[in-house]
């Protein structure tokens, strides 16, 4: 659920004149404007708490051969979600945080609903879904396994990792 006043009340630039990279919130590590908000570097992803979600399964439609997109097939999901939540565990309020059991459900809705030849191209457009619709989401690892991948041999998974941040 999008909650339009998330935009962590930042002012959309710093004063005129000082410097931006020096705008962060004091001891979080996260920015202080909405601009910097867009430029997370991954020092910043090491200082932000991280959901997890793991091995979420996945009925989809996603292949190179034709036979995977009529018949379909398992897609195991992984998540980490970067995210801020020191207010959530202060007040123990979900609107504070990150609903993981509705970032579950659009993960399986946003797989379903689309046919992709590529997991690669699965992970970039379920990023960039993720990233859209949840906006205390400030960055995103997702790891999207393909265990019955029509290679000929026998394995356990096959399995594209990317990371995208705001």
């Amino acid at each position: 659920m999008r909650d339009d006043n998330d935009t962590r009340n930042l002012p959309e630039d710093t004063s005129i004149g000082e410097p931006t990279d020096l705008a962060h919130r004091t001891g979080t590590g996260l920015p202080a404007t909405r601009r910097e908000l867009a430029r997370v570097s991954g020092d910043m992803l090491d200082h932000l708490d991280k959901i997890r979600i793991e091995g979420l399964e996945v009925f989809a439609n996603h292949g190179v051969y034709p036979a995977e997109n009529e018949l379909g097939q398992k897609f195991a999901v992984s998540a980490v979600l970067f995210t801020d939540t020191r207010r959530a565990g202060e007040t123990d309020d979900l609107a504070s945080s990150i609903d993981y059991g509705a970032v579950c459900h659009t993960i399986d809705a946003h797989l379903r609903s689309h046919t992709f030849k590529l997991i690669e191209a699965v992970a970039e457009s379920l990023a960039a879904r993720l990233l859209a619709e949840y906006p205390r989401i400030v960055a995103v690892r997702l790891r999207i396994e393909k265990p019955w991948a029509p290679i000929g041999l026998p394995l356990t998974s096959v399995s594209v990792e990317i990371e995208r941040t705001r």
